[in-house]
């Protein structure tokens, strides 16, 4: 049973989290930069922490952090640890990115999974002078460039953006992970009352868009709190793998 829990948790991917963070301190808005973002929805530095369970059972944590950097430049930190029994699962992503025009430019991607079982990581720039993918070593990535290309942590603040205009489904190419070329799809559904750690909260169900119905990945974002990302549940064949809810958000 140990092992099929970890193979899980090893498909679970904390990039897929979204980001998110507060306790109900004063706002402080983001630099003129980033007035053009979607209408609604702020680029904000902040600070959250999440209770990660399992089918009702806490087994780890997880938190963001979204800062400014001296450049102007963004840092999107997330990390995520997660353990039963013996078995252990820590991930960690970066992504540095400039906002431009309410779209989030990526220029790095840096990710690390270690735990039970192989660790993983993978380091890739966004070189967009020469219109291409490179390693940590400056060898080229085989992808196809697209200059609106995002990475599994960046594309979780700009849904989080979109989630606040009037479209109802967004697409967008990303460089996953393991460095391939995938495309994510993403349907807004509802408006629900949750009762969260943080607090009882509305938010916007977002549904990941499949072609199989096999796994499903949820996402729930909060307008109260400049749309952040308050819950997040993966389910497998009816299951609950994963689920992460709100404990505290902190924007700076």
């Amino acid at each position: 049973m140990g092992k099929h829990f970890m193979k899980r948790l090893q498909h679970w991917s904390i990039a897929a989290l979204g980001g998110v963070m507060l306790t109900g301190s004063a706002l402080s808005w983001a630099a003129e930069d980033d007035a053009d973002a979607s209408a609604g929805a702020e680029t904000l530095a902040y600070e959250a922490s999440y209770v990660l369970t399992r089918r009702g059972s806490e087994r780890g944590d997880a938190s963001r952090i979204l800062e400014q950097l001296d450049d102007g430049k963004w840092r999107y930190y997330t990390v995520t640890s997660a353990s039963l029994l013996f078995l252990s699962d820590h991930r960690e992503n970066e992504t540095i990115f400039r906002m431009q025009d309410g779209r989030v430019v990526p220029e790095s991607f840096d990710y690390s999974r270690s735990g039970t079982g192989s660790d993983r990581a993978l380091n890739v720039r966004f070189d967009r002078e020469n219109e291409r993918i490179v390693d940590a070593s400056g060898n080229q990535v085989d992808i196809e460039w697209d200059a609106d290309l995002l990475d599994p942590n960046a594309v979780l603040h700009q849904l989080q953006l979109d989630v606040a205009g009037d479209d109802d489904s967004w697409m967008y190419s990303l460089v996953d992970e393991k460095g391939n070329q995938r495309d994510y799809e993403f349907a807004r559904v509802k408006t629900e009352t949750l009762n969260l750690p943080y607090g009882e909260i509305e938010a916007i169900r977002v549904d990941r868009v499949r072609e199989s119905d096999r796994r499903q990945t949820y996402f729930w974002f909060a307008p109260e709190l400049n749309y952040t990302m308050v819950r997040m549940q993966q389910i497998k064949e009816g299951k609950e793998q994963a689920q992460i809810e709100l404990t505290s958000l902190q924007f700076e």
